[in-house]
């Protein structure tokens, strides 16, 4: 046998496709915890007045190792970025023959409803 073998395997007609976009409308949902936090910024002193010095040993007025306490409250908004996703699968392949025709029937294929929504 002369000449060149054609492997039929690899050679003759290209399958053509139709490729095609399913849409699935989800609502997704993720638990999220806020965390609140507070973090002293430095302290800036003013100085009100001028000191006051006093001759001899006075005793001073507060609490010894004392502290003053106030509180300070702030409406805030928290943005938390969270990025949903979701992998999908296919499972069997299905056909439902609508028939055939030796016409062509796929000329207002794209004005057709599609039978199953």
């Amino acid at each position: 046998m002369s000449g060149t073998v054609k492997n039929i395997l690899t050679e003759g007609p290209v399958a053509e496709t139709c490729p095609a976009v399913g849409y699935q409308k989800v609502n997704m949902c993720v638990p999220v915890t806020v965390t609140p936090f507070a973090n002293a910024m430095t302290t800036v002193t003013k100085c009100c007045g001028e000191p006051v010095i006093v001759s001899g040993e006075e005793p001073c007025k507060g609490a010894k190792n004392g502290v003053c306490k106030f509180t300070i409250s702030q409406g805030i908004c928290i943005a938390v970025p969270v990025d949903f996703g979701a992998t999908a699968t296919v499972r069997d392949t299905y056909a439902d023959c609508l028939g055939a025709d030796t016409t062509d029937i796929c000329t207002n294929c794209v004005d057709e409803e599609v039978i199953g929504q």
